[in-house]
């Protein structure tokens, strides 16, 4: 069903976080009828590849989270969607930064994700340091199942709870979340694209959804994934794979249409530097693009 498709890589500041530290993202859009998406999974993350989702959006067999998502958002211009149509009065959520590698100034964020778990002797001090850089702000961490119980209590003892937002399932061992909410409030990642991963249901404490769009398949899953986690009476937040600017505006434009209000993972579109001063028209030669921006185009 492609009618066109081109694919770019895009240096990073640094080596993204997955797949052993990945120096640059690959990102492929596909055009059909004059509709656009991003198709672009991450190694490291998505289990498919870039080859095997572009085929699979081409066949129409869609068995592939990134091919399903992308055909959605075409299938949603299609129809011109409400959250499609355009509206410069449409706010955009709130953003949480990302701190990753090296502590940059971030005094801006109210809310800022700090990954932890890879050099844990490091933690408390980087953790120290943001909260002197923005003493107003709350943190997310984000342990990617890196740390033990014990190693994760040392670090959130570290500070003060209530500067805490939620910590990202930091544990190897994920059936002690519940413990761990006892503490702190937890956010549920990896969890939620696992089949055989528990939600916790029954648990006490405070829980979050921290889910990406496309891992989890097309939007009409997202939005059924969405209500599940409301009717447990847990808030959501979307984030995405480091995908585009392009495709971070259009999950910007799905968070606001379903109402999610806390700050969302969507802030990394500085790591795309110069963006969209690539030459995507050269660059990207068999894809006539529409304009490109850190806000929504659609």
């Amino acid at each position: 069903m492609t009618d066109r498709f081109a694919v770019t890589s895009v240096r990073m500041p640094y080596p993204l976080p997955v797949g052993g530290g990945l120096p640059t993202r690959t990102i492929a859009f596909v055009e059909v009828n004059g509709c656009v998406a991003e198709i672009s999974p991450l190694p490291g993350l998505h289990t498919e590849s870039l080859e095997e989702s572009l085929c699979d959006l081409k066949t129409g067999a869609l068995k592939t989270p990134t091919a399903q998502f992308a055909h959605s958002v075409l299938m949603a211009q299609g129809r011109q969607d409400a959250w499609v149509k355009g509206d410069v009065n449409r706010p955009l959520p709130r953003m949480n930064g990302l701190v990753a590698g090296a502590v940059d100034d971030l005094v801006s964020h109210e809310v800022i994700k700090v990954k932890i778990g890879r050099k844990p002797n490091e933690d408390v001090q980087r953790l120290q340091t943001v909260l002197r850089q923005s003493p107003n702000c709350r943190l997310r961490l984000d342990g990617n199942r890196l740390l033990t119980l014990d190693q994760v209590l040392d670090v959130v003892g570290s500070i003060p709870l209530d500067r805490i937002e939620y910590v990202e399932e930091p544990l190897i061992d994920s059936t002690q979340l519940p413990e761990l909410a006892k503490v702190v409030p937890v956010a549920l990642d990896e969890s939620l694209h696992d089949p055989a991963a528990s939600r916790h249901a029954d648990a006490s404490g405070t829980w979050f959804h921290v889910i990406k769009p496309t891992r989890l398949g097309s939007i009409s899953s997202l939005v059924q994934e969405v209500e599940l986690a409301q009717s447990m009476d847990r808030e959501v937040v979307l984030t995405s794979c480091f995908e585009s600017p392009w495709t971070l505006g259009v999950l910007c434009r799905i968070a606001e249409s379903l109402g999610l209000h806390k700050a969302q993972g969507l802030g990394t579109a500085d790591l795309f530097q110069g963006w969209p001063a690539v030459n995507v028209t050269s660059d990207l030669s068999e894809v006539d693009m529409p304009s490109l921006d850190w806000k929504p185009w659609i």
